[in-house]
């Protein structure tokens, strides 16, 4: 029970698989954390700001992927949404195995 519990809270993380049963290695969060950062390293509103303590505050990957509107906001409002949508889908590799395939959809 104790280990479901902290499963739930993101302490112990659910063995990895890929949605056709094998095993996949996972990127730890810290390194998504990081994935992340970069791309905001050229925005430098309050905006983006916010964003960055968003990704530094956040307890899950799950968590982080939600926040891949937000970096888009900052990341066209610097540059486009052009790039944006580039910077963004360049997530995508860091997150497999830590949410189902039919979630981890380009932009």
């Amino acid at each position: 029970m104790n280990t479901v519990i902290q499963r739930l809270l993101g302490r112990i993380a659910a063995p990895a698989f890929s949605d056709s049963g094998r095993q996949v290695n996972r990127v730890p969060i810290d390194q998504i954390r990081e994935s992340l950062l970069a791309l905001l390293h050229d925005c430098r509103d309050m905006r983006s700001q916010r964003v960055i303590y968003r990704i530094n505050t956040a307890q899950t990957p799950a968590e982080l992927w939600l926040l891949r509107s937000d970096l888009h906001q900052c990341i066209a409002q610097a540059h486009s949404q052009g790039e944006a949508a580039e910077r963004i889908n360049s997530l995508i590799e860091v997150f497999e195995g830590w949410l189902p395939a039919g979630q981890l959809l380009r932009i």
